[in-house]
């Protein structure tokens, strides 16, 4: 069984790997997110309007937010498609024809104006990329966005030392022609359907589930949109505070941050192209929150001697939580049961990204001048931020919050439409999502026959009686499957069951 998963998952990467359509989306996203790091980098920039970080990316949220709420009172979603994609391209087209004009003038009004701009154009050129993803097989995000952080990383350390002028004339346009290809009918890629609430199904349209699956209420979209906040919060703060005189190892190569993307990227593909099919993002998520942590921690007990170990780990943990969430992003666009459109999901997750990186530059900067100051100690700082990440980690986004949204099957050959196989027409619907689970899960025998019985309601006395086993072994197989699964309780499991198979 696991052999034949394993080669199925690789068949996947290598059949990923052959497309030109993936290296067309792997580059235009990359180029996209490279233009995003040098606006927020570029020595010009910085050195005429000082810390313009937050005029970049306050915008870009409020633009992203914006066209979210269009999307989701829109009726005519093909005709938003296309106005939304008009109206990026000319926006990229304004900041590439304008970059040399504003550096060369040395107008600071000018400057702001430019990253303002830059910052809605970029953003809205990210959403678009999101949507073209949610239109592709769920597998191939699992590939490909990791593949473009290595990418980035690259790009960005081409022209960073030559003060990135160049790359804003270059990357914005490069990216938004390759978007024109890769959304064009002549790359002949297979695309999956499209997620967009108006399927003119009118159960869907009131919210009902056509399969009898329960919708994900929305509170739950919300949880992870406001961890997209925190996460982002705290990683920008960090970038933006003194390093206390500590000189960056790997600055000969563009720095801890890129460096942290280079290996996130690596590692992330290097398991999905092991695990295909089996990849569990709860996997990711137990390892992102350690090394932001250590991270954090390392800040407080060894500020001036570990600083950039500890933008390294923060880095790392951080990328990681970012290439999840798009991944999950990805899997709630295509899902018909979330009842919002491509367009509302991305621009949802783009803007609590931007707004969050905002809200956290500003405030290292704030905290920046603190410290300098010697009204605040670095430790302080990292004390509060791990209790931060703690209390964000255990209420706003839980693992069992985490598995509900990762919890359908993602990375099936059919792009995420069959979540587990039809059971037959005399077969138990219940059975059939437990035996994909404990696949999944690489559950034993026994911990399947007590996921079962979970997933019926059973209690621990039930569970004992009917598998003939004491309650020491009874509750040590619940905690077993608790644990694996990434639930807390009962009812965790029993809705992570029901998202499995329609019940």
């Amino acid at each position: 069984m696991r052999e034949t998963i394993a080669r199925e998952s690789l068949e996947d990467a290598l059949g990923a790997f052959r497309s030109l359509d993936f290296y067309v989306v792997m580059f235009g996203l990359a180029l996209c997110r490279a233009w995003i790091v040098l606006c927020l980098s570029a020595p010009f920039v910085v050195s005429e309007i000082g810390v313009s970080d937050w005029l970049f990316l306050i915008p870009g949220a409020l633009s992203t937010l914006a066209a979210a709420f269009v999307a989701y009172r829109v009726a005519q979603r093909a005709r938003f498609d296309c106005r939304f994609k008009a109206i990026t391209g000319a926006m990229v087209g304004v900041c590439v024809l304008g970059s040399p004009v504003v550096v060369l003038g040395q107008s600071t009004i000018g400057m702001v104006a430019f990253m303002v701009l830059s910052g809605v154009a970029s953003s809205c050129l990210q959403v678009l990329w999101g949507v073209g993803f949610a239109r592709r097989k769920a597998s191939f995000s699992l590939y490909c966005y990791p593949s473009s952080a290595i990418v980035t990383a690259v790009l960005v350390a081409i022209v960073l030392f030559e003060g990135g002028l160049l790359a804003f004339c270059l990357y914005p346009i490069a990216s938004f022609l390759l978007l024109l290809v890769s959304t064009s009918k002549s790359t002949g890629v297979e695309l999956a359907d499209d997620g967009d609430t108006a399927s003119g199904d009118p159960a869907i349209e009131r919210g009902e589930s056509t399969s009898g699956r329960k919708p994900l209420p929305y509170h739950v979209i919300g949880r992870l949109l406001v961890s997209i906040v925190i996460f982002s919060f705290l990683c920008r703060m960090y970038d933006a505070l003194p390093s206390g005189g500590a000189v960056d190892p790997l600055s000969a190569i563009g720095g801890s941050s890129l460096f942290a993307l280079v290996v996130t990227g690596a590692l992330f593909l290097v398991f999905s192209v092991l695990l295909g099919r089996v990849f569990n993002p709860l996997f990711g998520y137990r390892i992102a929150l350690p090394l932001m942590a250590l991270g954090m921690a390392i800040v407080s007990l060894f500020f001036s001697d570990h600083w950039y170990l500890s933008i390294l780990l923060i880095g790392v943990g951080y990328e990681l939580f970012d290439t999840l969430t798009w991944i999950l992003l990805v899997a709630l666009a295509q899902n018909q049961q979330v009842r919002l459109s491509q367009y509302v999901i991305f621009g949802l997750g783009t803007a609590a990204t931007m707004l969050g990186m905002g809200i956290g530059y500003f405030a290292g900067g704030t905290v920046r001048e603190s410290i300098v100051y010697g009204s605040l100690q670095v430790s302080s700082i990292g004390i509060v931020s791990v209790m931060v990440l703690v209390v964000t980690a255990f209420l706003v986004l839980p693992e069992g919050t985490f598995a509900q949204l990762a919890g359908r099957r993602l990375f099936d050959r059919d792009g995420g439409k069959a979540i587990v196989r039809e059971a037959d027409a005399a077969g138990n619907p219940l059975e059939t999502g437990c035996d994909a689970i404990a696949d999944e899960y690489r559950l034993t025998p026994r911990e399947k026959d007590v996921l079962l019985l979970l997933a019926r309601g059973r209690t621990l006395a039930i569970i004992m009686r009917d598998l003939g086993i004491a309650k020491g072994t009874a509750q040590t197989h619940i905690e077993n499957v608790y644990h694996k699964l990434g639930v807390h309780k009962q009812q965790e499991l029993i809705d992570l069951v029901e998202s499995y198979v329609g019940i």
